[in-house]
């Protein structure tokens, strides 16, 4: 079970998700141990998780990990 930070982590990221949702937006969001992204067409969001899942290999993550199911 993960812990107190990275279960609030996730559920930032949640309520990222929604937000861009409701306003229709593209967007990559990193905080302490969570991300999440909706890239459709935008090359910079889509370049910055690309690097971001650089350094998750780097540093020994899992970059296709889903923890949102």
């Amino acid at each position: 079970m993960p812990n107190k930070k990275l279960l609030k982590a996730r559920e930032l990221c949640q309520e990222v998700k929604k937000l861009a949702d409701k306003y229709n937006l593209e967007f990559f969001f990193i905080t302490e141990g969570a991300s999440c992204c909706n890239i459709k067409s935008n090359e910079a969001i889509r370049h910055a998780r690309k690097e971001h899942e650089k350094w998750e290999t780097q540093n020994g993550f899992d970059s296709k990990e889903d923890w949102s199911k």
